[in-house]
């Protein structure tokens, strides 16, 4: 497993989160979810002042991942990690929520499905957009690379996906997000508070 890290949009910034690619993960999820959650806790311990093995990753179905030093929580950490396949995103930040997102590029989905779930998930104006982007190619890319954004905000902001609706603007507010340039045919996002 190979792990370096991301730059993007603000990454330099005061209270930015750190961001981290890991490549080389098992086809498995089990094991695949397993290896990101050692690949955080190495690059955390050096931060941190301890070993990796003194930290530990929580790994709950539907729960946003917490970090923990020898078994207490670390409350001043915030934590956020993302799956496609072979690969994980990962983010730490201080300062309060960080959400990530990674997706592969799906060239052979109907575009007419992902365009219906652009105008269900996603705010009118992103949907307008994407319906106005051709060739199909670059349509693809596009609507990838907003779903990463959308998906990385709402972990941000600790929800489940919801369809678009005129209350969710509010909870998204006073969010920073930034797509994370990745190897062609991903799309990777962050975002925090």
């Amino acid at each position: 497993m190979a792990i370096q890290p991301c730059t993007f949009d603000g990454w330099q910034q005061a209270g930015a989160p750190q961001v981290w690619l890991a490549q080389g993960l098992a086809e498995d999820r089990d094991q695949a979810r397993q290896q990101a959650r050692a690949a955080l806790r190495a690059c955390l311990a050096p931060a941190l002042g301890c070993g990796a093995d003194a930290l530990q990753v929580t790994n709950v179905r539907g729960q946003a991942p917490r970090l923990l030093m020898r078994g207490r929580p670390l409350p001043q950490s915030h934590c956020s990690i993302s799956h496609a396949p072979g690969l994980a995103l990962l983010a730490w930040r201080r300062e309060g929520p960080v959400g990530v997102d990674i997706q592969a590029l799906d060239g052979f989905a109907p575009r007419r499905e992902l365009e219906a779930v652009a105008h269900l998930f996603l705010a009118q104006e992103t949907a307008r957009m994407l319906m106005n982007t051709a060739p199909d190619a670059l349509f693809f890319e596009k609507f990838t690379q907003a779903w990463t954004l959308h998906e990385a905000r709402l972990k941000c902001a600790g929800l489940d996906l919801v369809e678009w609706s005129e209350r969710l603007p509010a909870r998204l507010a006073q969010m920073r997000s930034a797509a994370v340039p990745l190897a062609r045919g991903y799309a990777g996002a962050v975002a925090w508070r």
